[in-house]
């Protein structure tokens, strides 16, 4: 099953944070055996696991640090894009994705939140040229003849693939209004996809 690219990656790994607490306690039950005597043959096997657990829970660190740095980097530069379509066109608002209940060839049904009105509703999104995904922000032109000023919410709106142009992770936003995580994002573009 594949991960939901829209969610931030954890930083925090059950194995890397088991391994590392179990390297410090073969460390520090070594460093008592070399007290006690300084010849211990089994001291010197603990020091070597603590020294190989503590390897391989950096590597995991490691790994774990560098998606989470690649997934803020691809975010961001997807709300650099989001921003510039936006501002580009002239009536448009934006969508979030709460949920989605269905999908076939032709779209899915979904849950979405009207951002500027705090508004939940069921939605039909026609299958549009970019995966979407739980937690996407999209940006939509609203279908006039759906969407009204001062009109009833329609029950189900249907989201054509003809007004329909950007969309951006809603975990990232922070990490975009953040300078430091721009610049980043401008300086080195990441060739990962998540």
């Amino acid at each position: 099953m594949r991960t939901n690219p829209m969610v931030k990656p954890q930083i925090s790994s059950g194995w890397a944070v088991t391994l590392t607490v179990i390297s410090c306690v073969c460390l520090a039950t070594a460093i008592r055996l070399f007290m006690a005597q300084p010849v211990a043959a089994v001291g010197c096997v603990l020091v070597g696991a603590a020294i190989g657990l503590a390897g391989v829970a950096a590597a995991i660190w490691f790994v774990k640090i560098h998606r989470t740095k690649a997934w803020i980097n691809k975010a961001v530069q997807q709300w650099e894009h989001f921003t510039s379509v936006k501002s580009q066109l002239e009536v448009t608002t934006e969508v979030t994705i709460l949920d989605i209940h269905s999908t076939d060839p032709l779209g899915a049904w979904a849950t979405i939140r009207w951002n500027k009105f705090d508004h939940v509703q069921e939605a039909w999104v026609e299958a549009l040229p970019d995966e979407i995904w739980r937690d996407s922000v999209l940006l939509i032109s609203p279908d006039p003849a759906q969407i009204q000023v001062h009109g009833p919410w329609p029950e189900i709106y249907y989201l054509l693939a003809a007004d329909y142009h950007a969309y951006a992770p809603a975990a990232a936003f922070p990490y975009f209004r953040d300078p430091e995580y721009q610049s980043l994002a401008r300086v080195h573009p990441t060739r990962s996809k998540y």
